[in-house]
């Protein structure tokens, strides 16, 4: 568990820096990856490398696709 800690924190780290006016954030609880922006950009993801793709995706204007619940 402690190793997976560590990878998720050194995640966020490189997530935040990539995508400074973004809050990125993961909820260890769920094992979700967020991101938000402003009051109505609101991505999540299962994966840093999914998020990183979605949260571009958002950047642009597209929709990306639904990973389903």
């Amino acid at each position: 568990m402690p190793d997976d800690n560590a990878q998720a924190i050194d995640d966020t780290r490189k997530l935040r820096a990539k995508f400074p006016r973004w809050g990125i954030l993961f909820d260890p609880l769920e094992s979700v990856w967020v991101a938000v922006r402003g009051k109505r950009t609101l991505v999540a993801a299962s994966s840093p490398e999914k998020l990183t793709e979605q949260v571009e995706a958002a950047a642009r204007g597209e929709v990306g696709p639904d990973e389903g619940d």
